[in-house]
């Protein structure tokens, strides 16, 4: 008694028989499918719309594009023609779609080849690899789309399912890799295509049958037998790579979670506050790039190396990029963290890593005129009767002896005035004077400067 309740309450529960108009939902597909007038111009919008959307890796404006799109109905149209065996259906469903699938390419095709952008951004990437969840979206969003239409009660779902399955961004996605020559967006592009139409017809055809609508011309069960294998069979092929994509997938997720484990984790552990790790991913080695703040040197790289070698991860290599920030500037890169700014902030700190050697030698020579100033000022200061002193590096060679770099200082002197009674005067130079002034500034400024070669000339 149990099961029966059980039974009847699921029945009425999941009943969409007395709510199906058959008519209607027939008319209303086959009114939509022609791609002419009002629908060519949404379609042209849409590809443009979709194609300045993953341009610009706008999600808004993608969204945008999804609900004017008039793709739907050309889909929708195949799954309907097969289900009713209407071939006269069938043939306008495929024309129409051929002909809107050939526009999309081109728009975007045009549109990409002319914009000043077109870097592949995160949506488009996103619609390269597609994965048996991808069919699983086209599937079910399918499955609501010819329910929703199906119902004699119109409802609001089609701009749903628009959005789930998503038809005119990958096809957009396909006509950047035309444009730009990057074939591996094309094809991942109008695979995720293809399985959004093979899949929203499938529910379609599906949905009708279990709808039980009347066929237009009979079928003999040996004719619907052999359909029903080359239909599964064309699904076998269409669903094959997206089971490989989505392993793929699974492996790449697995693998990072080990390296989070073994690398990331474990350097957070000593001390260090990592700010952001990566997998730039290459035919041989794979690089595991950490920016941390704390402690990053040679002997650390070489033992996560070697833990990677142990875990059977032998075509990775860990990078660690120390970063000279302060705790400051570490919450400020946090903040930027969450506007979408670290990435090309921490690109700007890698390529000041590489340069780390050029780097510090601008500052030491920075430094060191520095300092010559402050000492060229500290002798003036010292000796009242400086009037101008000139710095400079010499080069001094002999046959027999090595080059060696002087340091040579060029005093102008000049004699005490007495004419000033508002000044000290000071005391009247001579030559002896001056040579024993000479080796006083000599001996200041190579232990101030730290110079054993320093040759200083006077004129007065």
């Amino acid at each position: 008694m149990l099961l029966i309740a059980l039974k009847k309450t699921l029945a009425n529960v999941l009943d969409i028989f007395h709510q199906t108009d058959e008519a209607g939902t027939i008319r209303e597909i086959y009114e939509k499918i022609p791609v002419r007038g009002n629908n060519t111009w949404m379609l042209i919008c849409s590809a443009i719309l979709a194609s300045i959307g993953l341009d610009t890796g706008s999600g808004a404006v993608i969204i945008g594009a999804m609900l004017v799109s008039p793709l739907m109905s050309p889909i929708l149209g195949v799954g309907l023609a097969v289900g009713i065996n209407d071939r006269e259906m069938l043939t306008d469903s495929v024309k129409n779609l051929g002909i809107a699938a050939v526009a999309g390419l081109f728009f975007s095709f045009l549109y990409f080849k002319v914009t000043p952008l077109g870097e592949p951004t995160n949506e488009l990437l996103a619609r390269t690899t597609p994965t048996l969840l991808d069919v699983m979206v086209a599937f079910f969003g399918g499955v609501a789309g010819i329910i929703s239409i199906s119902r004699s009660d119109k409802s609001n779902a089609i701009p749903g399912v628009a959005i789930a399955t998503a038809l005119m961004p990958p096809l957009c996605t396909a006509g950047y890799g035309l444009a730009l020559g990057r074939y591996d967006f094309f094809l991942g592009g109008f695979y995720l295509f293809f399985i959004n139409a093979v899949f929203i017809s499938l529910a379609t055809f599906l949905i009708v049958k279990y709808l039980k609508f009347h066929t237009k011309t009979y079928i003999n069960k040996e004719t619907e037998r052999k359909v029903a294998r080359i239909m599964a069979v064309m699904l076998f092929i269409v669903v094959s790579p997206s089971v490989y994509f989505l392993y793929n997938v699974y492996q790449r997720q697995q693998t990072l979670k080990k390296i989070d484990t073994l690398i990331v984790s474990d350097l957070s552990n000593h001390n260090n506050e990592i700010i952001k790790w990566e997998v730039a991913e290459t035919d041989t080695i794979n690089t595991i790039k950490i920016y941390s703040v704390g402690k990053a040197d040679q002997d650390l790289t070489d033992y996560y190396n070697n833990v990677l070698q142990r875990n059977e991860l032998k075509n990775y290599r860990v990078k660690l990029i120390q970063l000279d920030v302060s705790p400051e500037q570490v919450r400020q890169m946090a903040s930027e963290v969450t506007n979408n700014l670290t990435k090309d902030f921490l690109k700007t700190i890698e390529i000041q890593n590489m340069q780390q050697g050029r780097m510090d030698s601008l500052r030491r020579q920075s430094q060191a005129v520095y300092n010559t100033n402050q000492a060229t000022a500290d002798l003036q200061l010292l000796f009242q009767n400086i009037q101008k002193v000139q710095v400079g590096e010499m080069i001094s060679a002999s046959v027999n002896a090595r080059q060696d770099t002087v340091m040579m200082v060029l005093i102008d002197w000049q004699q005490p005035s007495q004419n000033n009674s508002n000044r000290r005067a000071g005391t009247r130079l001579d030559a002896a004077r001056v040579r024993e002034y000479e080796g006083q500034i000599r001996r200041y400024l190579a232990a101030k400067l730290n110079r054993d070669s320093v040759q200083v000339v006077s004129t007065y």
